[in-house]
């Protein structure tokens, strides 16, 4: 995919998935809402922490990016990802760092 084409070089919306059948059924609900297939990018997170709008998506998320052209779309693209369990980036990442900070705490103590 060229930089051109490619959902990270425009605004975007990102969401991380913890089942892939999940995550595909919101790419399938945008593509058939009118969002172009170039526009809709869906991968596995195969590291233990790539970064994502600096913050980190961990080993077996799939993480869903959808580029945004304006604030409609950004509202359309969030419903539909929305009613298909996606997380945001920001929450998953709180919620992983106060796991990770609750083990290490019941460790040490």
């Amino acid at each position: 995919m060229s930089p051109s084409t490619s959902p990270l070089a425009a605004p975007a919306l990102i969401r991380i998935f913890d089942h892939f059948a999940y995550a595909q059924q919101a790419r399938s609900a945008l593509l058939d809402d009118g969002f172009s297939a170039q526009a809709v990018q869906l991968d596995t997170v195969d590291d233990e922490a790539v970064p994502v709008q600096g913050k980190a998506a961990w080993r077996g998320m799939f993480r869903l990016v959808v580029a945004i052209g304006n604030a409609q779309e950004r509202e359309r693209a969030h419903a539909i990802v929305q009613a298909c369990h996606g997380c945001d980036i920001e929450q998953r990442t709180a919620s992983h760092a106060g796991r990770r900070r609750a083990g290490a705490a019941a460790l040490a103590g």
